[in-house]
């Protein structure tokens, strides 16, 4: 048998799991923008980290996330997000492109998933070295911002629908739990005459109850996988460029 007590303690632990979720990771440091064919350019590193179970090297089911989540940073919401940043929109680079600065960079980012790694790149080349690292970054992080705080949502909604789902289980198992003791005195004060219908009633209320009890271990087993779900790394977060001989 659930008790209702123990329940109610283990929805307050869980509850206290709210918001260990970081809104962001914290920016990598800024890089120095490397020159390329006489024109600089800036470069922010993203990883995607690997779910659960998912082998290092090649994996299909992977490599389409990385190829999705490219995407979505290379998405119309992602590049206003960072161009309506008053320090973003202010840059000389940006206002030189005063037509249409999302179609601009849209077109100028180099966004790539280089093999053999866990990394997004993303590149954009231009005149002005401190602007394009200023806006390579707001790109970088209005994604990562937008990746982690969606994937918040989605886990604290689904943990809120399995605490109501139990919620109104435990209830229900409260109710037949009282409709099971009162015919149990009813069948006391009947005479054995009675007692084939009673007794009729009260198994398949045993059985409710026993379904129910069955259901409600499966919720908790649930939560708790659940309370790991919200207590795990968003699916990306900001680092620092690699280390490789081509990039010391």
């Amino acid at each position: 048998m659930v008790r209702r007590t123990s329940i109610a303690v283990y929805l307050v632990a869980l509850s206290a799991t709210v918001g260990m979720i970081p809104a962001h990771s914290e920016p990598a440091g800024e890089p120095t923008p490397a020159v390329v064919n006489g024109a600089h350019e800036a470069v922010a590193w993203i990883r995607v980290n690997r779910p659960a179970g998912s082998e290092e090297g090649h994996d299909e089911r992977y490599e389409t996330t990385r190829q999705t989540l490219i995407e979505r940073l290379e998405s119309p919401l992602i590049l206003l997000s960072a161009l309506r940043q008053p320090e973003i929109a202010n840059l000389e680079t940006v206002r030189n492109e005063e037509a249409d600065p999302m179609a601009w960079l849209g077109a100028a980012l180099d966004v790539t998933a280089p093999e053999d790694t866990d990394l997004i790149r993303v590149g954009l080349r231009g005149e002005r070295a401190d602007n394009l690292q200023q806006i390579v970054d707001a790109v970088a992080q209005a994604f990562v911002t937008d990746v982690v705080e969606s994937e918040k949502l989605i886990r604290l909604g689904r943990r809120d629908q399995l605490l109501k789902k139990l919620k109104d289980l435990q209830d229900e198992i409260g109710a037949k739990q009282e409709a099971r003791q009162a015919i149990e005195k009813e069948a006391d004060a009947r005479k054995p005459a009675d007692l084939a219908t009673l007794g009729k009633r009260l198994d398949e209320i045993k059985q409710e109850f026993e379904q129910m009890k069955r259901i409600s271990h499966a919720l908790v087993e649930v939560m708790e996988s659940t309370e790991l779900d919200l207590k795990r790394p968003p699916t990306v977060q900001r680092v620092e460029a690699p280390t490789t001989p081509e990039n010391p």
